[in-house]
C-alpha cells in the first residue's frame, strides 16, 4: 500500500511539473528531440567510432551504407568543437562539417542529411 502511494504522488508531482514548465501531460520529453534526417548525398556511409571515443571520424569502420532519400531517425547529436584552427574534421557529401547524427547502428555525418 505504501508503495502505490508513493508511485501515485510520484506521478502526480511529475505530471505537475510538465504542465508547469509548458509541456503535455502524455508527452514524453525525448520525443521532442527526436528529428528525421533525409539523406542528401548520393550514398553515406553510417561509421561506429573505435574504442572510447565519442564521435566518429572519416577512418571509422562502416557499419552500413544508406542512399539519397532514405529516411533516418535520431535523437542525439555530437557537437565535435575542438577543431583546429577553425578548419573542418571532414569533407563528405562534398561539404565539410564537424558533427555528426547518432542514428541505428552508428554516426552519421551533418553534411550527408538535412532535417525532415
Amino acid at each position: 500500500m505504501k508503495r502505490r502511494l508513493l508511485q501515485v504522488l510520484l506521478a502526480s508531482a511529475v505530471t505537475a511539473t510538465t504542465l508547469a514548465l509548458g509541456g503535455h501531460a502524455d508527452a514524453h520529453p525525448a520525443a521532442a528531440r527526436c528529428v528525421t534526417l533525409q539523406v542528401t548525398g548520393k550514398t553515406a556511409a553510417v561509421r561506429k567510432p573505435r574504442g572510447n571515443a565519442v564521435s566518429a571520424s572519416p577512418s571509422s569502420p562502416v557499419q552500413y551504407r544508406v542512399r539519397r532519400g532514405d529516411r533516418l531517425r535520431s535523437c542525439l547529436m555530437t557537437h565535435n568543437r575542438t577543431t583546429y584552427r577553425g578548419q573542418t574534421l571532414y569533407t563528405m557529401c562534398g561539404r565539410g562539417g564537424v558533427d555528426w547524427y547518432y542514428v541505428r547502428g552508428g554516426q552519421i555525418p551533418q553534411t550527408c542529411v538535412k532535417v525532415v
